[in-house]
């Protein structure tokens, strides 16, 4: 059903010459499950839909359209949701259409119609749009996904919005957080990004969650970095996430508390070199790029042995689980 849903929304968006990306949980699954092969012992069906739009009368049109497709029905007390017609009997698989761009009231915030008084966060949508990703879904199909750097920001916005009542951003962005050194970098972390290794003892773990907030800061404008520095610098939310969080990595090797450090994509950070971002405390953290000795290379291969192990074990459970409920291509 998933697949039908991206079929009609990525007609329709082309025929509309309208820029597009998926993201949330389906983001989620489709790069960390169906391109990386992780089981992330998560799922979902809902389709999330971030679209760049110049006007609210625009947004009705993209609605009336997937209406018109006869495939889509609105939902009478969402204004952003449309059901997609799974089947006779079934109220259909929920398709939210997540407008940013042009219908923006002031800095980062949309007002959803037609009262306008449920306000809704959209900074970093910009941002993830341009750092999103194609992904051919099935022959002949390619969508733009939120890159997995984008989707953390948007996962950590999301939580400081609406966490009190619903902790499943957090746990998302834990996820992220735990799988992005093996989701296609355990090349750069033995490369250009050696450094990041080396300063946390060849954890390459945590070595790949540090990543990930650097990758998030290169990705992100500074006054969207502001505002994650300023929601990460509350100590008693910063709290609140990290117990969220915890709930993913319960019955795991590694707590959740030692992520801490990799949340943040660092205050004052700025782009330097090849527009990667750098950070005062995170040079000081780096030692100054210390020379690896022997030891250092015994414990660089054991760790990248162990680490293609772990992938390997990772990929291989995630087949049968893929076989018996796939989340992309159910």
């Amino acid at each position: 059903m998933t697949l039908a849903v991206l079929t009609f929304v990525d007609r329709v968006m082309r025929e509309l010459t309208l820029d597009y990306f998926v993201t949330g949980a389906m983001a989620r699954d489709i790069l960390l499950y169906n391109v990386f092969g992780f089981d992330t012992g998560l799922g979902t069906l809902d389709v999330d839909l971030a679209i760049a739009l110049d006007s609210w009368p625009q947004f009705d049109g993209v609605k009336a359209r997937l209406v018109e497709t006869g495939a889509f029905t609105p939902d009478s007390g969402k204004t952003h949701r449309l059901f997609y017609r799974g089947g006779a009997g079934q109220k259909g698989y929920p398709l939210d259409l997540l407008p940013f761009g042009g219908v923006e009231q002031g800095p980062n915030k949309i007002a959803w119609p037609p009262d306008f008084s449920v306000v809704m966060n959209v900074a970093g949508y910009r941002e993830a749009l341009a750092a999103s990703q194609e992904v051919e879904v099935r022959p002949g199909l390619v969508v733009r996904v939120a890159s997995l750097p984008g989707l953390a920001i948007l996962k950590l916005f999301a939580w400081a919005d609406r966490g009190a009542e619903n902790p499943k951003d957090a746990l998302d962005l834990a996820t992220l957080l735990r799988q992005y050194g093996a989701a296609g970098n355990e090349t750069r972390l033995f490369g250009d990004e050696i450094g990041l290794l080396e300063a946390l003892g060849y954890d390459l773990d945590l070595a790949g969650a540090r990543l990930l907030g650097k990758d998030a800061a290169r990705v992100t404008t500074p006054a969207t970095r502001d505002q994650v520095v300023a929601r990460l610098d509350d100590a008693m939310r910063l709290h609140r996430l990290l117990s969220d969080m915890a709930r993913t990595f319960r019955g795991a090797a590694r707590p959740a508390t030692p992520l801490a450090s990799s949340l943040p994509v660092g205050a004052g950070a700025t782009a330097s070199g090849e527009g990667h971002p750098r950070t005062a405390a995170r040079s000081r953290a780096l030692g100054g790029g210390a020379a690896v000795g022997s030891s250092g290379r015994e414990r660089r291969a054991h760790s990248r042995a162990s680490y293609r192990q772990r992938a390997s074990r990772a990929t291989e459970s995630a087949r049968p689980s893929c076989r018996r409920a796939p989340p992309l291509f159910a």
